[in-house]
């Protein structure tokens, strides 16, 4: 049974949908959905949870692996000698002594991450308007990314679902941002109308236009600037890898 299987069966044998099961570890339900399908493998980050969520440990999913081409796949590299015999004395260890072990690797691995991530709201769309217009999702949701990668002053983030940006910003995107109205030649976020549009503002002599990214889009004249509101400034995109919650 492959590892993808096994989350499958403990999942149904648990009684959780894949919806359950995401809001457990933090994920989303596609996520999960990639990890029995193995179309992908949970990232390290996300391992511990899991295991803790489908009540078992890394030896039941991983055991079948270990002297197999998959390993690499999963972690990037094969086992290292000293791995391989730490794995094949945890497997003569009683379960009070396994339990022992998960307990400290647990532990630390936790003090590692609050240490190395951080997590900061972030806006998704829900759905198209047109011009390029969205609809924000009304529901809250998180952005984690690693700590070396935050931008000064960033307040909150939104997550890029759409190719319309490019070439300034391609699909899967995260932009900072903060919590000011953007000045002349800045992008932001702004609520027009009922719409919401990532646009450069552009002001000149007291006429105001949001500027489309993309150069095949037109630009919107703002009749009523009093109607317009920005819900926020972008500072830059966030590098490295993340994760939406």
């Amino acid at each position: 049974m492959g590892i993808g299987q096994k989350i499958r069966h403990l999942r149904q044998e648990l009684g959780l949908s894949r919806s359950q099961l995401a809001k457990m570890i933090n994920v989303t339900p596609s996520a999960i959905a990639n990890y029995e399908n193995e179309v992908s493998s949970p990232k390290t980050e996300n391992l511990i949870s899991l295991l803790r969520a489908l009540q078992v440990d890394a030896n039941y999913l991983y055991q079948d692996y270990l002297s197999d081409n998959s390993v690499r796949t999963i972690y990037g590299r094969e086992l290292t000698k000293a791995e391989e015999e730490t794995v094949l004395k945890y497997r003569e260890l009683s379960e009070n002594s396994k339990r022992l072990i998960h307990y400290i690797i647990n532990t630390e691995y936790e003090r590692q991450v609050l240490e190395n991530w951080i997590q900061y709201p972030c806006l998704l769309k829900r759905e198209r308007k047109p011009g390029h217009g969205f609809v924000l999702e009304q529901d809250a949701h998180k952005v984690r990314f690693k700590k070396k990668y935050r931008i000064d002053d960033m307040e909150f983030c939104f997550w890029i679902q759409e190719e319309w940006y490019e070439p300034v910003y391609k699909k899967g995107a995260v932009l900072a941002l903060k919590n000011a109205p953007a000045m002349h030649n800045e992008i932001g976020i702004y609520k027009l109308e009922g719409s919401f549009y990532l646009r450069i503002f552009c002001e000149t002599e007291g006429q105001i236009r949001l500027r489309a990214l993309n150069a095949n889009e037109p630009d919107i004249e703002v009749k009523d600037s009093s109607e317009l509101e920005c819900m926020g400034t972008v500072l830059g995109q966030i590098c490295g890898t993340y994760e939406i919650l």
